[in-house]
């Protein structure tokens, strides 16, 4: 039996940001994790915050940086670190955007790698394509808080879509309500200023 990997109270904050609070979760063996939001919202952090707190389990991390192979392309480092880190019989695999340096017959080789790799997939990225074809469980770094979604990214884009709407229609209705309040107190004190008006009138009339 395999332990999960536990994730208890993970935070992240700099002086003009928070990036997530109390972030608690367990990851079961096989789960395949796509870690997405904003550049600077903390996903690469994030990522090694698992690795670091969960030194029990072996783990492979290949970060978006590779400083190993110096004669060799962004690509060549990549494939090279992958073949390495699978060597290890790793439990589970941590990728920082893996496609960013590889070509596109490359990119293809490695979807098809990781759609059948047997343990459990964390990917931070941006590449629309993986994420739709390699993650079942999409982690959302957004608004100082990770939203977890179990499904896949074609779902959530449109969950995101329709609350997007339902906040949107919202503040229509909240501003139509704001105009129609402003209209009724606007009303009011004209009323209050006729009536006021006439009253003087009346009292000028009688005093005359």
């Amino acid at each position: 039996m395999r332990s999960p990997i536990q994730i208890i109270a993970f935070s992240l904050s700099f002086p003009h940001k928070v990036c997530f609070e109390n972030f608690s979760t367990q990851i079961s063996f096989g789960d395949r994790i796509g870690i997405i939001g904003r550049n600077g919202n903390g996903k690469s952090s994030l990522l090694k915050m698992i690795v670091e707190k969960n030194p029990e389990i072996p783990l492979a991390y290949i970060p978006q940086i590779i400083d190993d192979f110096d004669s060799l392309s962004g690509g060549e480092r990549f494939n090279k670190s992958l073949s390495y880190a699978l060597s290890e019989n790793p439990e589970a695999l941590l990728l920082d955007e893996p496609t960013n340096h590889l070509d596109l017959q490359n990119r293809k080789s490695l979807m098809r790698m990781l759609k059948s790799y047997y343990g459990t997939l964390i990917i931070v990225t941006h590449d629309k394509e993986l994420l739709h074809s390699c993650v079942d469980i999409l982690w959302h770094i957004d608004d100082g808080k990770i939203t977890v979604f179990c499904g896949s990214y074609d779902d959530y884009m449109s969950e995101m879509q329709l609350k997007r709407q339902s906040i949107f229609h919202q503040m229509e209705l909240l501003e139509r309500e704001k105009k129609s309040m402003h209209k009724g107190l606007m009303k009011e004190q004209e009323r209050a200023s006729k009536s006021k008006a006439s009253g003087k009138k009346k009292v000028a009339l009688e005093n005359g």
